[in-house]
């Protein structure tokens, strides 16, 4: 299969002619200037090669993780190495001093990095979303037993009967008492403010 490839460039490497590196590798190449990766979008590539300084990286890598989610491999023009750790989605380092093997390798280690760090950043946003609906459960949880004047563990028992009567999941019955409380809230404010604005008329 051959492998589609975009290059976009900033300050292209002096060194070597990047495009014909890649293209020895016989990747189908599309080459642009990186102000215009956006132009591209609608191409389906395999990777995304940006030749660029190391202080002008995250600018491009923020461009390109926007509208390709693909590995991005980042070709190194610098003698030594940055003071600071490259970008965190740098999938993999490529330079003109490679020859074509490990220019392949290099390739196959930045997909596999990429294919790591798309689990690891789906495992974070699925952490994420459970500690929110674990917030939301407690909030719920404290509004139910303040209510029926019981303890949090019949609240959640409560809760989880509900659940189960409506055939709905435990965070939907959360999410329903959240927004009840948060109209019965708001029902006070404006009636509050109706009577203050009916006390100062008098």
């Amino acid at each position: 299969m051959i492998t589609r490839a975009l290059y976009a460039y900033d300050i292209p490497t002096e060194e070597c002619k990047v495009d014909d590196r890649l293209r020895e590798l016989n990747y189908r190449l599309s080459s642009t200037d990186a102000n215009l990766m956006a132009n591209f979008k609608h191409i389906r590539f395999d990777i995304v090669v940006l030749d660029t300084p190391a202080s002008r990286l995250k600018q491009w890598l923020s461009v390109a993780n926007e509208h390709y989610n693909v590995p991005l491999l980042w070709w190194c023009q610098e003698w030594k190495p940055a003071t600071q750790v490259p970008h965190s989605k740098v999938d993999g380092i490529l330079c003109c001093g490679m020859n074509t093997s490990e220019l392949q390798w290099g390739i196959l280690l930045g997909i596999k990095n990429y294919q790591r760090r798309l689990h690891l950043e789906r495992e974070y946003s699925f952490m994420v979303s459970k500690l929110e609906e674990r917030k939301l459960l407690d909030h719920a949880k404290y509004i139910v037993s303040e209510k029926n004047n019981i303890s949090e563990s019949k609240a959640y028992e409560m809760m989880r009967q509900k659940a189960m009567q409506e055939r709905k999941k435990i965070i939907e019955v959360a999410q329903s008492i959240l927004t009840c409380s948060n109209d019965s809230i708001e029902e006070k404010k404006r009636g509050a403010s109706k009577q203050q604005a009916a006390e100062r008329r008098h």
